[in-house]
């Protein structure tokens, strides 16, 4: 049976610098942990990318195994290395140091594409990082979404802004544009005061419907959610939280939404359950370690 949710991206191995100076090795990738908080929401989830045929790819799927996020499309290649990152913790924040140039997922084609797995699912879940990280993966991206699109797979965007990897201009022309096919756009406030110039959620939220999608919502950190559909608006507060590191946590937000509204049809149910998956994720170290599982929400939200 063919995965009802399908993430499409560059999942990488990460080696988080230790006090100690030690590395700790895990697994990082905006749509990578989205697909893992779907999966403890219950939801039945795959994974779409290229990875390397060698042990950080092994890694990788070794993970997605454990998460019950199936890999069955996964593409291994061994012309092409497992991307890979460093980060190096700072009382300023976190700096990044990224090995993907050349990576497997960074040369994945559209004729990669399981074609009849993105028909046969009910979503297909990219970003913004999914569209930069380079001119294949984005054409890859955007093939994905014309076959789901034609198919009526609805399409999720996270626009997850990195200006490190793309002009702003470039940024905004193609988000947009992708926004066109989709059904359900996730954006933070901070993303779109960049790819919009607007600041007030309401306004941001208007925005996107004009694209395309029927379902907005505009995430604001510790001031919660808004989520916006063709009936109307509302604020979406955040759940109790007692945070230590905000990695993954807009990422666990649009994995868990996905998988609650596809099995309740209510996005405001969705919402609030995706809120109390974000405000666990904040509350632990880690991007994928600390995301609160079915049991857990549905005790806080029934």
């Amino acid at each position: 049976m063919s995965p009802r949710i399908l993430c499409l991206g560059e999942p990488m191995v990460e080696f988080l610098r230790l006090e100690s100076g030690d590395y700790r090795r895990g697994v990082g990738g905006d749509t990578s942990n989205a697909a893992i908080a779907a999966a403890r929401q219950g939801a039945s989830v795959g994974y779409l990318t290229a990875l390397g045929a060698d042990r950080f790819g092994d890694a990788i799927t070794a993970l997605w195994a454990s998460e019950g996020v199936d890999a069955s499309h996964v593409v291994r290649v061994a012309h092409a290395p497992t991307g890979i990152y460093f980060i190096d913790p700072d009382p300023e924040g976190r700096f990044f140091t990224y090995y993907r140039a050349g990576s497997a997922a960074s040369l994945m084609r559209p004729g990669d594409l399981p074609q009849d797995a993105i028909r046969a699912a009910d979503i297909l879940h990219i970003s913004g990082i999914t569209l930069a990280v380079s001119d294949d993966l984005r054409s890859t991206a955007l093939a994905a979404i014309d076959v789901a699109a034609a198919a009526g797979t609805a399409v999720s965007i996270d626009t997850n802004l990195r200006p490190a990897l793309w002009d702003i201009e470039t940024a905004r022309k193609i988000t947009h544009a992708a926004m066109a096919s989709a059904t359900i756009a996730v954006t933070s406030i901070d993303d779109s005061q960049h790819l919009t110039g607007l600041a007030d959620p309401h306004a941001i939220a208007g925005f996107y419907h004009d694209l395309g999608p029927r379902i907005v919502l505009v995430t604001r950190g510790a001031a919660g959610c808004l989520l916006s559909t063709p009936s109307g608006s509302v604020e979406i507060p955040p759940a109790d939280a007692a945070p230590v590191d905000s990695t993954g946590a807009g990422d666990s937000f649009s994995g868990a939404f996905l998988a609650w509204w596809l099995e309740t049809g209510d996005p405001d149910i969705a919402a609030r359950r995706a809120a109390v998956v974000a405000a666990g994720t904040v509350s632990g170290f880690g991007a994928v370690t600390p995301i609160p599982g079915r049991s857990v929400v549905l005790a806080a939200v029934p």
